[in-house]
Formats: C-alpha cells, sequence, structure tokens
C-alpha cells in the first residue's frame, strides 16, 4: 500500500529553475527526481567513508542505488 503524497511549500524562483532544465516534466516528478539525486549522493559519501572507496567506484554504486529507487517507485 502506499503513502498518500505529502504537500510542500517550495520557493518559487527554486521551482521556476527546475522548470526551465526540463520543460514539460510534471512539478512532482521534478522534485521527487532532485530528492533521489540528493539521495544518491548521500549514498555515495556514505560509501566513501565506510568502504574506503575511490570516488569512481562510490559514484557506480551510487548511481547504481538511485535506478535501483526508481524501478522500485
Amino acid at each position: 500500500m502506499s503513502k498518500p503524497p505529502t504537500s510542500v511549500l517550495i520557493d518559487t524562483d527554486i521551482l521556476e529553475e527546475l522548470r526551465a532544465d526540463e520543460p514539460g516534466k510534471p512539478d512532482r516528478e521534478l522534485l521527487e527526481d532532485l530528492a533521489l539525486r540528493k539521495l544518491g549522493l548521500r549514498t555515495i559519501r556514505r560509501l566513501q567513508e565506510r568502504f574506503n572507496l575511490p570516488e569512481h567506484e562510490a559514484i557506480r554504486v551510487g548511481v547504481e542505488a538511485v535506478h535501483q529507487a526508481r524501478r522500485e517507485s
């Protein structure tokens, strides 16, 4: 069972910049993609610290985590 969506307030200027980067994409998708990228970057940092991975390897693993999250949503 999926959870109901959450309403958020976002600065109009920031939203306009996101819209300009990906015209035609719904606001919800813009914000979800941004959140997934942020989570992916956190994953990369944690992997680097925990396993002493070189940056390129941590990025590879982090990108795969983002792709997996997208497939599951």
